[in-house]
Formats: structure tokens, sequence, C-alpha cells
């Protein structure tokens, strides 16, 4: 057993204790729960939070279950949340809701940069955010802010996040419907074409004649109301995931290889 403050804490089980004798009547500058799936990183900010008269506990899953129900039986006034929580709890956006409706403000704790993802944070309930590269005074100051009513995010910068996630999500509403139009055949050409594969190559690949090929890339081009194959990659680029993926021979493929070109069309 270790101590540090008016703390004692044991290492190999992670569990900080008031120390004994310790005056547990003083009181504290307000609940705070850390959700983060690193252990030590949850513990090391456990102490130092407490060591300025936080009441602090922190949570490491192994379930978004075990995180939610820590918080509704703790009743923390702020949740600090770390965005990606691992394989186990998951993405720290779907607690946002959860957090919020126990009781507690929610304060992403995140090395997190992209915009529509920060932007779907605040969508969730969020209060805002603060860089993992933060020090402790500008965790803590953020803290007693926001407990005390204060807000991180401006009122002009949160509707502009807001008004962007909207508007990505109209254009890929939009860009799917776009590839809908495509055949089975005509959807695997293009994201060959997205993936570096030439007219020559998916023909090979496929056992078809060169000319199909051509043909489904004429189709494809007409469909999408662009005029050069070079237009429609870079169109369909920005939406990969959105069709079939096939990598060349020796690659990994991140979905089962689909039926090849030569087979029968079912998408119309």
């Amino acid at each position: 057993m270790d101590r540090l403050g008016g703390y004692d804490y044991d290492m190999g089980s992670l569990k900080l204790e008031p120390r004994p004798g310790r005056d547990v009547g003083v009181p504290t500058r307000g609940r705070i729960l850390v959700v983060e799936h690193h252990e030590l990183v949850a513990f090391g900010l456990q102490l130092a939070l407490s060591e300025r008269c936080w009441d602090v506990e922190s949570n490491s899953g192994p379930t978004a279950l075990d995180a939610v129900a820590h918080a509704q039986r703790f009743e923390p006034q702020c949740v600090l949340l770390d965005i990606h929580l691992g394989s186990g709890i998951g993405s720290g956006i779907e607690l946002i809701r959860p957090f919020v409706s126990a009781g507690a403000q929610v304060v992403l704790l995140t090395g997190e940069r992209r915009r529509l993802v920060l932007a779907e944070c605040l969508e969730a309930g969020a209060t805002g955010w603060i860089s993992k590269n933060a020090g402790l005074d500008e965790v803590d100051s953020t803290l007693a802010h926001v407990i005390a009513g204060g807000t991180i995010i401006g009122r002009g910068d949160r509707a502009a996040l807001l008004h962007d996630l909207r508007r990505e999500r109209a254009l890929t509403l939009r860009s799917h419907a776009t590839f809908e139009r495509l055949t089975q055949r005509e959807a695997l050409v293009l994201g060959a074409l997205v993936d570096g594969l030439t007219a020559e190559e998916i023909a090979s690949a496929h056992f078809v004649a060169l000319t199909t090929v051509r043909s489904q890339i004429r189709a494809v081009l007409q469909k999408l109301g662009v005029r050069s194959q070079l237009a429609a990659v870079a169109l369909a680029g920005m939406h990969r995931e959105l069709l079939p993926h096939e990598g060349r021979p020796g690659r990994d493929r991140r979905r089962t290889r689909p039926a090849g070109l030569s087979g029968p069309d079912h998408r119309r």
C-alpha cells in the first residue's frame, strides 16, 4: 500500500481509499467520474484530481453497461470521457446520452481533432472537450467552470459545428442515392477504379472482355453525371464505404468478395 496526500492506494488493484485519519467530512469541490479504458491513465487522473479536493472515481469498463451503471450509482456532476475506449467499451460518443440522462455534464478528454466527430459529441449532449495534451491546471479549471454552469464551446462555434455535421449527412444521403442507381457490376467496377485498378486489370481479374468493362465505365459516368473517369473516381473516393471493396490480389479485403462481374446482376 502506497500513500499520496490524504489517500492510500494499491497499485496492484488500482483502488483509491481515504487514508485512516483523513477528515472525510471536508466538503469536496464536486463529484467527477473518469471514463478511460487505459486503467493507469484513469487511475493517475483520479489521484491527481483527488489531491485537488475533487471526489473522483474512475471506470475502465470492461463494458459500456458497466460504465453507465457506475455513473448511475455514483451520480457524478461531471464525466471526463475519452472518445475512443477500445474494443470492450467502444465509442465514447454512444455513452454521452446515458451519462447526461444520469444527470452528469460530459466533458471529452481526447486527442480527437476531426470536426465532424467533435460535432457528433456536441449533438449527443457533451458540454465540450479538453485536449489530452492539456495540463492538470487546465483540466481542474475547466471542471470547476463547467460545474459552476459555464460553457466550453461558444454559441457561434457550436452552431457552426452542428451545421457542418448536418450538411455532411445530407451530402452522404445524396451520394448514397446516387450510387444506388448503379448496378452491382457497375459498383464493383467503380470501386476497383477507386482502388487504383485499370480497366485492363479489372477485365483480367473477372475474366470479362475489356470492351465490357469500358461499357460499364461509360454507364457509371452517365449515372454519376460526370464526364471523365478521373471525376468519377474523385467523387466515389469521398464515399468509398458505399461501394463494394475488392483489393488487388494478395491484399487484405475489408469485405467479403462479392459475385464476379460476369455473374448475374440482381441489383437494379
